[in-house]
């Protein structure tokens, strides 16, 4: 079960490595990312950003797409890291609704190269959205039975993307 899909643009840091896997009951963490699944570089980075006993697999989106086809991986509770939304709604269309538990939209927008004129800044200055982000942000929202949220760390209060749109 994929406990939360979190879309930060950041992928792994401090805020994920130390306090997520704790408040979600995980041990394991997929990034899902084209640049870091070709980027072997990123890839030791990000795996060495993580405690241990928390195992991290990077895959790219296609790559995810089929890894969570896999039936065994619906037995083995995840968080899975997303760099944007469109990725996001990319995983989501393409895998078991089923499976996902939430959508926590978390920072996004602050290192895509757009400049912040162009976006749209939604709840607070860790999300500012492009046009790419915001067409994939109402696909998201779309689906009745997804639970989309906006929520930093876990000592944070939830908060329904829904109402901010």
């Amino acid at each position: 079960m994929i406990k939360d899909i979190r879309i930060d643009d950041r992928l792994i840091h401090g805020q994920i490595a130390l306090t997520w896997p704790k408040a979600l009951e995980v041990s394991r963490i997929v990034v899902v990312n084209d640049k870091a699944a070709s980027d072997t570089t990123q890839q030791m980075a990000l795996k060495m950003a993580v405690p241990s006993g928390i195992k991290v697999l990077i895959r790219s989106v296609e790559g995810a797409i089929e890894f969570f086809k896999n039936p065994k991986v619906k037995k083995v509770d995840l968080m899975v890291i997303v760099g944007n939304v469109q990725d996001a709604a990319k995983l989501y269309t393409n895998i078991d609704n089923e499976m996902v538990k939430r959508v926590n939209l978390a920072n996004v927008g602050r290192f895509d190269g757009v400049d912040d004129s162009e976006k749209i800044q939604l709840i607070d200055s860790n999300i500012k959205l492009n046009e790419q982000e915001q067409r994939a942000l109402t696909e998201l929202v779309s689906n009745p039975n997804l639970k989309i949220v906006h929520q930093i760390i876990p000592d944070n209060k939830e908060q329904s993307i829904r109402s901010f749109l």
